[in-house]
């Protein structure tokens, strides 16, 4: 392993700079080199023998694993998500742009800047051909005691307690209005569907962690459909009640102090939102849908 520097990156300044069988990226300061890059190989396929990584997640736009590593004297559960290149006319945005990875870990930093939880990166690996990023590695620590939001929602929705019902209630407005205060930062998520967060229990509170962030972007001003795109991503398939969606807006609404007019206009955009997604699932893009009706 060779170029181990403390990285000069805004935000990154806790990690060190590292080259590693071809790749070259940051590495935490607390996480051992060694053990966390060895299951990078030389031509970019992660291995598997020996068990060391478990398969979770795989498709054309990424592999995911999940993995013990060293970490300040223990060994740690940690997720290694490889991105890929999409065979479209994505490719060349991909391959000029800043890697995946890297968007990664930078809305990463972003959130912690905020006061928003995240898994911490361990490591971020690139593989480059000149000033070219062709692949990229993101390895982040796992999330204790944690399980998705939408799963969590379900258990507590499968529950006829009363005391299951309270809960499942304080944690939808507990989330909205998270939800609006990362709204009223200018953060708007990627893709904040219910999977992409995760949620802890401390001192039986919830505690909310942001998953699958290399879209996470923060700006100077958030306009109105911005926000309805991450509303209506976290509505579309939630298996939420009305009342339960109703619930969540108007402590969302009153996160960022919108008046009950604003309310009503935000319902309605969620509607309308979830209402053309559910066209364009059913019947792909309009486009493609009228060029195959026209051909027979």
């Amino acid at each position: 392993m060779s170029g181990v520097t403390v990285a000069d990156m805004a935000g990154e300044s806790s990690y060190r700079k590292i080259s590693y069988r071809g790749w070259s990226g940051i590495i935490l300061m607390d996480a051992c080199p060694e053990e966390t890059l060895r299951i990078i190989s030389r031509d970019g396929i992660l291995r598997t023998q020996e068990g060391h990584l478990q398969t979770v997640q795989s498709d054309s736009k990424c592999s995911v694993f999940i993995t013990r590593l060293p970490f300040r004297g223990q060994r740690i559960r940690a997720y290694v998500k490889q991105f890929h290149l999409h065979p479209s006319l994505n490719y060349l945005i991909h391959l000029i742009c800043t890697g995946r990875a890297r968007r990664a870990l930078r809305a990463t930093l972003m959130l912690e800047q905020h006061g928003f939880n995240a898994p911490r990166p361990l490591a971020l690996m690139e593989k480059k051909y000149g000033p070219f990023c062709a692949d990229s590695i993101l390895i982040t620590k796992d999330v204790p005691d944690s399980v998705q939001l939408r799963e969590r929602l379900d258990q507590l929705g499968a529950d006829s307690s009363k005391w299951a019902l309270n809960k499942k209630r304080r944690m939808i407005r507990e989330f909205a209005r998270l939800v609006g205060r990362m709204h009223q930062v200018g953060i708007v998520h990627g893709d904040l569907r219910l999977r992409n967060v995760l949620v802890q229990e401390q001192d039986g509170c919830p505690v909310f962690w942001f998953i699958d962030n290399e879209r996470t972007r923060r700006f100077p001003a958030l306009s109105p459909g911005l926000a309805r795109k991450n509303l209506v991503q976290l509505n579309m398939k939630s298996r939420a009640s009305n009342t339960d969606r109703m619930r969540f807006l108007k402590a969302y609404a009153r996160e960022r102090g919108l008046t009950a007019e604003e309310l009503k206009a935000i319902a309605r955009m969620v509607v309308r939102g979830m209402d053309r997604r559910r066209v364009r699932n059913t019947f792909g893009k309009p486009r493609k849908w009228l060029k195959k009706w026209w051909k027979g």
